[in-house]
């Protein structure tokens, strides 16, 4: 019996360092494929996108993160993206707050987990490792297909109410217990879904609005650019300004939301932060 663990690897990767070390792993069975989203798939819907740090500034720049943040979720039940290399990357112009600012709302906003190795040996044994404890731990192999479903009826139907803003899992149980079902969950209105413990105004509402929202799929996208902001790096020390039409430094970026209208940045204080 083969008790290796098994990682499915995108056929693009071949060329890459790091399929290079995971072959040469002798308990490790390197499989490949086409995969139309991720590059590493690691067992218990765990997959993961590799990128370098200036391939993920220039995919911030050129909106393709966007993309494959959305594909990601939608095919797998836990993506985590990679970040491989120099950090900050060392071949961009953009502004460390943009970087930040897209690391945070990877995480914070549409729950990504993200990782960094210095190099493509250190991220080949990361790989391994996060294959081993889904693999061993879960007792999963990993599959092409998407998200695996859950294991009982009462579990998905917390998971489709955990969905909802502000609802955790421990809520979502509340909220079925009281209606019956996810459906009469979804049809209640603010008044009756304040009748549940925990619900006030504000998060009756923000349940409410979400559901009865029109869907704009580019909604999700407009706040990552607000995220990143478009702050750029000069390439001189200290040259920086604000985007005003005028002006003749190498590097320019928009104001940030701190600073009122028309205002210049203080030379002796600190980027500002993205919010």
């Amino acid at each position: 019996m083969d008790d290796r663990l098994r990682i499915v690897v995108d056929s693009a990767e071949r060329r890459s360092a790091v399929y290079r070390f995971l072959v040469d792993l002798a308990d490790v069975a390197v499989e490949t494929a086409r995969l139309p989203v991720a590059d590493y798939l690691l067992g218990g819907g765990l997959a993961v996108e590799r990128k370098t740090g200036d391939d993920f500034a220039s995919s911030i720049m050129d909106r393709r993160l966007f993309a494959q943040v959305a594909a990601l979720k939608e095919a797998y039940a836990r993506p985590v993206l990679l970040l491989e290399g120099a950090w900050p990357p060392v071949r961009t112009r953009m502004h460390p707050n943009a970087l930040r600012g897209a690391l945070s709302y990877l995480v914070a906003i549409e729950g990504i987990s993200v990782l960094r190795a210095n190099d493509a040996e250190e991220s080949a044994l990361l790989i391994v490792q996060l294959a081993r404890h889904a693999q061993r731990g879960l007792r999963s192999e990993p599959s092409l297909v998407a998200k695996p479903t859950a294991s009982r009826l009462a579990e998905r139907q917390e998971r489709v109410v955990a969905a909802l803003p502000e609802v955790g899992p421990t809520l979502a149980r509340q909220l079925l217990a009281h209606f019956g079902s996810a459906a009469a969950v979804l049809a209640a209105s603010e008044t009756e879904l304040r009748r549940v413990g925990g619900i006030g105004p504000a998060r009756a509402a923000a349940i409410r609005g979400t559901l009865d929202a029109a869907y704009e799929p580019d909604a999700d996208a407009t706040t990552m650019e607000r995220a990143t902001a478009g702050w750029l790096v000069s390439t001189e020390p200290g040259d920086e300004r604000r985007r005003s039409g005028s002006g003749t430094s190498a590097t320019d970026h928009v104001q940030s939301p701190a600073d009122p209208p028309g205002s210049d940045p203080d030379p002796n204080e600190s980027a500002p932060t993205i919010n």
